[in-house]
C-alpha cells in the first residue's frame, strides 16, 4: 500500500529533521531541548505512521515519545501545574497508550498500560506517589526499553 508520500519512506528524513530542530533550540535560547527532542521524534514517527501504511511499529514509538515530550513540557510551559508534574507526566503517557489502543484496538496491551498509568496518575493527585530516589533515573529508560522490547516480540497481525 502506497501512502501519501508516493511510496517513499519518510522516517529517516523526519528523524533527521527532529534531531536537527532539537539541537537548534539551545543556541536559540530554548531550555529543555531534551524534552523537545522526545516530542519532535514522536512527531516524526507519527508522520511516518500517517503518511505510510499505518504500521504499528511507527505508531507505538510515535505516541510514546509524544507522550514523553508533552509530559515533560506541560509542567514547564504551564507553571500553575508544576507541582503536579509527575501526575501530568504519567497522564500524558496514559493518553499516549490510549491513542495506540484506539488506533489499533486488536492489540490490548496498550490499553492495559494506559489503565495502569492513568490510575497511578490519578492517585498521585490525591496521595503523592513517588518513585524511590534510587529508581528515578531508571524510569524513562525502563519505559523506552520495555516498549521497544514489546515491539520486537509482539506478533505481527497485519
Amino acid at each position: 500500500m502506497r501512502g501519501i508520500t508516493g511510496g517513499r519512506g519518510v522516517l529517516g528524513g523526519m528523524v533527521l529533521l527532529a534531531v536537527g530542530m532539537a539541537v537548534l533550540l539551545p543556541p536559540l535560547g530554548v531550555r529543555d531541548a531534551g524534552s523537545y527532542l522526545f516530542l519532535f521524534l514522536g512527531l516524526a514517527f507519527a508522520i511516518a505512521y500517517a503518511a505510510g501504511s499505518q504500521q504499528f511499529v511507527y505508531l507505538v514509538p510515535g505516541a510514546t515519545m509524544i507522550g514523553f515530550g508533552l509530559g515533560l513540557l506541560i509542567p514547564k510551559i504551564v507553571p500553575r501545574v508544576e507541582n503536579e508534574a509527575w501526575a501530568i507526566f504519567l497522564a500524558s503517557l496514559a493518553a499516549a497508550f490510549s491513542v495506540i489502543y484506539l488506533l489499533s484496538p486488536s492489540r490490548r496491551i496498550p490499553l492495559l498500560v494506559a489503565a495502569v498509568l492513568g490510575v497511578v496518575a490519578l492517585a498521585d493527585l490525591f496521595v503523592k506517589v513517588e518513585l524511590p530516589a534510587g529508581l528515578q533515573p531508571f524510569f524513562v529508560p525502563a519505559i523506552l526499553i520495555v516498549t521497544g522490547a514489546y515491539l520486537l516480540i509482539e506478533p505481527r497481525t497485519h
